[in-house]
């Protein structure tokens, strides 16, 4: 928002709020500290937008009578929508052109959430109809909603062609800005027993796909390398463990959970890496981001570069596709420190590049004036 403030704009900045005073309150709060005379601020508690059904899904428009009426008003020269819901909120209110920048498709992590469901709970398999009906309605929703678009952004490289197999062809792929204020640590040494990270929201889909693959696939050939209470796995986020998770890991020691940690950056450099095995075909993480602008070495399952494609094995990070090959990677950041640093900071140049607020956003103030010289 500071980036297309800085282009002497004249803004509106509309907001859907849930129904929660906590929402509320930090909306008052950016109001306060941004509001001007050429930047207006409203917002509108709207509660459940999307009533899910079975044959589609439909939007309560009534819930955003308020933002939908100041914004015909405002005749914008562009409408920028972060994310599907604000681009469906958009469809009611006209403008010269009009951006959609999206997060995670719904559709996937619909579908995903599904399948691990299904492998969690396998006696539930009539309950997966659900989730597929909802993906499948998902998918006309964002091929209705983003033809109405000029122009989208997607977060995720991998969202480009699941788009494309909508039929839609005015999207791509662009680095997001994610800023860090932490600096990194320095100064730290090494434990003599491996240790690793395992850090961020611990029931997202990212999360549930991490875990499912470190019990089934990663843990038996680790303890061949080290054997039992030969490494350490540092489990760190906020809420607790997955039910299923929690049980599975109660007679494996080398899981240690240690919760929301107050100074991470200290935490990653008293690690030999971050692990990401996400195998789940989703999303550009941001989990993956925060390590990389640390200088820490980043070990994860090759599916993330299908959403960030400057991760590359070796180089900016370690990728491997089999438990064996994320093991071996592992293995190396302990047993050869100088190849684990030359992919740190490799791959801390990657976030400096693409990701670093300051870069990301000048990119995205170009697509910006591009639209308004189109226009």
């Amino acid at each position: 928002m500071q980036g297309i403030r800085a282009q002497s704009f004249d803004i509106l900045h509309l907001i859907l709020l849930d129904e929660g005073e906590k929402d509320r309150k930090a909306f008052e709060a950016y109001r306060r500290a941004v509001a001007d005379e050429h930047f207006e601020v409203m917002a509108e508690s709207t509660g459940q937008l999307v009533i899910q059904g079975a044959r589609k899904h439909r939007i309560d428009f009534s819930r955003a009578a308020k933002l939908i009426e100041r914004g015909r008003e405002f005749a914008a020269d562009l409408f920028i929508a972060f994310d599907v819901l604000p681009a469906w909120i958009g469809l009611e209110i006209p403008a010269t052109r009009k951006l959609a920048w999206l997060g995670d498709l719904n559709f996937q992590t619909t579908y995903y959430h599904g399948l691990y469901s299904l492998q969690e709970r396998p006696w539930r398999i009539f309950n997966f109809a659900k989730y597929w009906l909802a993906a499948r309605n998902w998918k006309h929703v964002y091929a209705h909603v983003l033809s109405c678009y000029d122009e989208v952004i997607v977060s995720a490289a991998s969202s480009e062609d699941q788009l494309s197999r909508l039929g839609l062809r005015n999207h791509q792929y662009c680095p997001y800005p994610w800023p860090v204020i932490d600096a990194p640590a320095s100064g730290h040494v090494k434990p003599a027993i491996p240790t690793f990270l395992f850090f961020g929201n611990l029931v997202g889909l990212g999360s549930r796909s991490a875990l499912h693959f470190m019990v089934s696939k990663v843990y038996g050939p680790l303890l061949q390398v080290w054997g039992p209470r030969g490494f350490k796995i540092l489990l760190a986020g906020r809420g607790n463990l997955p039910e299923w998770f929690a049980e599975a890991i109660k007679d494996k020691p080398e899981f240690v959970r240690v919760g929301f940690v107050e100074n991470l950056p200290s935490t990653l450099a008293e690690c030999h890496a971050a692990l990401v095995p996400i195998d789940v075909p989703v999303g550009n993480r941001t989990r993956i981001l925060y390590a990389l602008s640390q200088s820490t070495l980043v070990i994860a399952h090759k599916n993330v570069a299908l959403g960030n494609v400057a991760l590359v094995d070796g180089q900016t990070c370690g990728l491997a596709a089999s438990g064996g090959e994320f093991v071996a990677r592992m293995k190396r950041a302990v047993d050869d420190p100088l190849w684990a640093r030359r992919v740190a900071e490799s791959g801390c140049r990657v976030y400096k590049q693409f990701f670093s607020p300051e870069n990301a956003t000048a990119e995205f103030i170009k697509r910006i004036n591009r639209l308004f010289s189109a226009a």
